[in-house]
């Protein structure tokens, strides 16, 4: 079921719904975007970004704005599914099955600490590869990273260069990447996975508070409390409360 937000299509899925429908035998690959609020409202000023969340075979809802949303348009959502935790349940079930990971993104040394980390939560696992996001996009250094996935023969490309960057580069590369199933643009999770973040406690995480950990965490990130006031604002002069 779709419910559509601002204009993206999200998947009505949770984590584990998400995993299985992400596995399944398909003709194209499957890659997976996990919009918050503040990717919304950006699409709100960008309508090209909101046609490239909707290229995705998958959107998944990632925060409790999107889900506050929902409801006050009256097609509500089962509840928010983090892109943390749908790439812990996709890892979890790649172990299982065997499947090949490549982790993508983040700063000197956190893919490959994410890698340690995610081979013993997930024994088994098989990340076959890894390299930073501090690359260029085009040109000849992005031929030699395809180049170099491409030699990885991945099943699972965990994508992690932020928004709209990651999603951008999916959907441009995924062509060049035969060996790919499953794609996934999960932001910070290899921060989060590699001890450099970490998760809200858990009350914060059940009362759509997470964000506000975030920017404690990371101050550079308050840069994004007016698009989050932004998207409240519009939100709820959009539509009335629903009971």
């Amino acid at each position: 079921m779709k419910v559509h937000i601002c204009g993206v299509a999200f998947d009505d899925l949770g984590a584990e719904d998400a995993v299985r429908a992400a596995m399944r035998e398909s003709d194209e690959p499957c890659w997976v975007a996990t919009p918050n609020a503040v990717m919304l409202e950006s699409c709100m000023q960008h309508p090209e970004q909101r046609e490239l969340l909707n290229s995705a075979s998958m959107v998944l809802a990632d925060g409790a704005g999107v889900v506050m949303a929902a409801k006050r348009q009256g097609t509500p959502l089962g509840g928010r599914t983090a892109g943390i935790d749908f790439g812990d349940r996709l890892m979890a079930a790649a172990a299982v099955r065997g499947d090949r990971v490549f982790l993508l993104g983040g700063g000197d040394g956190i893919a490959e600490g994410a890698a340690e980390h995610l081979r013993a939560v997930h024994p088994g696992l098989c990340v076959c590869g890894c390299y930073w996001g501090y690359f260029e996009k085009d040109g000849d250094e992005n031929r030699r990273v395809l180049g170099m996935i491409r030699a990885c023969r991945p099943d699972i490309l965990l994508v992690c260069l932020g928004f709209p960057v990651q999603e951008t580069w999916m959907r441009e590369n995924l062509p060049f990447l035969p060996s790919v199933r499953i794609a996934a643009g999960l932001g910070g999770s290899l921060d989060v996975w590699a001890g450099k973040r970490s998760r809200a406690p858990q009350f914060m995480q059940t009362h759509g508070m997470e964000w506000a950990w975030r920017m404690a965490q990371s101050p550079s990130k308050l840069r994004q409390l007016p698009a989050l006031f932004r998207f409240t604002r519009q939100i709820r002069r959009t539509h009335e409360i629903v009971d």
